[in-house]
């Protein structure tokens, strides 16, 4: 895989993780934010990092989505990214053990809405 492709990203707190996480991606994805070009379905291996853990996850995944900068309403530029791979299946599962339940958000938010403008907060 060139360098290009590899991302690393750390979330800073649990409610980020859940306005990341795409549930309605077929086998799971985050929303990562970055400035990087993507076309879709470039495959990309993100290194990452889950709110207060120091071990790093390893994930396969292509580009589905894609918010480009100066997208209408100020919304964070960014991809999707859908797990990919053997292991899609268990990271799925680990990243969906580190959401949180009680900050429900009502599904993925990142790169649709500003950042920071939840409703319901």
């Amino acid at each position: 895989m060139e360098n290009d492709n590899v991302m690393n990203y750390s979330f800073s707190d649990p409610i980020e993780l859940n306005l990341s996480y795409m549930a309605f991606i077929s086998g799971g994805g985050l929303f990562i934010p970055t400035e990087k070009n993507f076309a879709l379905n470039d495959k990309i291996l993100l290194d990452l990092q889950l709110p207060r853990q120091t071990d790093v996850l390893h994930i396969n995944g292509k580009v589905v989505w894609i918010t480009p900068r100066n997208a209408l309403h100020h919304v964070v530029s960014g991809v999707g990214i859908q797990f990919i791979g053997p292991q899609a299946t268990t990271i799925k599962t680990k990243i969906e053990s580190f959401l949180d339940k009680k900050n429900e958000i009502g599904g993925y938010t990142y790169g649709i809405s500003e950042k920071g403008t939840l409703q319901g907060f």
